[in-house]
């Protein structure tokens, strides 16, 4: 098995890695576990454009708190954005407290991702009121044996562009999981294909997506940032970007993940779609790598 290449590397082929063959093994004794997913919120105490609901994505995330906290959810991770942000770093930390307030109603274990917007109220004050030594890490959950999810920070070296430190650290984090037989989920708030995010992705996607593709153990990664959200299906990865909660047209946007051994299973809630993503596939082999990284290859 070859190792995750460094940023940068050209993927010579497609790596088939026994994290497959894991998933139908462990099947018999992993029940499956539940999260939810939460992007864009956006909130801001101040009017709206024709899509923007500044004002009302507060109220949109109150009722999804609401619906969450009914649920048995291993965790809850919202995926960046939770703020739009001034100039005036002290009123995006004003915003920035109104909206974690909401998230208090939530039972489950809470996750972040830190987003561009988020960034208006300062990297120290935000990171401080996250609870964060910094914005990329890792996390198991007992819900979740056998599962590793992989948090990504998308601006630690400019705007959609990640850091050679963190790339460093994301290699090394997917190698010990795969050498550990683990499966891993990776959130970002930018998507890395143009297939499932049209709109708005990552600056500079391509050294990510190489430690992903070339992993052996990434099975899904979830991403916002292009409100109008989207999915692609890369060498066996399932791509999946979230709609902006900011710009639901009535109700608020998320999405309730179920995974089974042999499949993720997402419900979408207001008009964010449903989708059911196999894990268990001639996709493995290779046989459905998306044009957007044929440079990958």
């Amino acid at each position: 098995m070859r190792a995750i290449l460094p940023a940068g590397a050209v993927v010579a082929t497609v790596i088939v890695s026994g994290c497959a063959a894991g998933i139908a093994e462990r099947s018999s004794r992993e029940g499956p576990f539940t999260f939810a997913v939460i992007a864009d919120v956006q909130y801001a105490d101040k009017d709206g454009g024709r899509r923007r609901r500044y004002r009302e994505s507060r109220e949109m995330l109150r009722e999804c708190v609401a619906d969450l906290d009914t649920r048995d959810l291993a965790f809850v991770i919202q995926l960046g954005d939770m703020i739009d942000g001034y100039k005036d770093a002290a009123r995006s930390v004003a915003d920035l407290d109104t909206i974690l307030a909401e998230f208090k109603g939530l039972s489950a274990p809470l996750y972040h991702v830190v987003g561009n917007h988020c960034l208006n109220a300062g990297r120290e004050a935000l990171l401080g009121r996250l609870g964060l030594a910094r914005a990329y890490y890792d996390f198991t959950r007992p819900e979740a044996p056998g599962w590793r999810f992989v948090v990504l920070d998308g601006n630690d070296a400019g705007y959609g562009v990640v850091s050679e430190p963190q790339l460093e650290w994301l290699a090394s984090t997917l190698t010990s999981a795969r050498d550990r037989g683990e499966k891993v989920i990776v959130f970002c708030h930018f998507a890395l294909l143009k297939e499932a995010a049209r709109r708005h992705r990552m600056g500079k996607p391509q050294p990510v997506l190489d430690m992903v593709n070339s992993s052996g153990c990434v099975v899904a990664y979830f991403a916002g940032h292009d409100h109008n959200g989207g999915y692609a299906k890369d060498r066996g990865v399932h791509h999946v970007t979230v709609k902006g909660m900011v710009e639901a047209p009535a109700k608020g946007r998320y999405c309730v993940i179920t995974v089974h051994a042999d499949r993720i299973s997402m419900i979408g809630m207001g008009d964010e779609e449903s989708r059911e993503m196999p894990l268990v596939e001639a996709e493995a082999k290779g046989q459905d790598a998306a044009p957007a990284s044929e440079a990958a290859r």
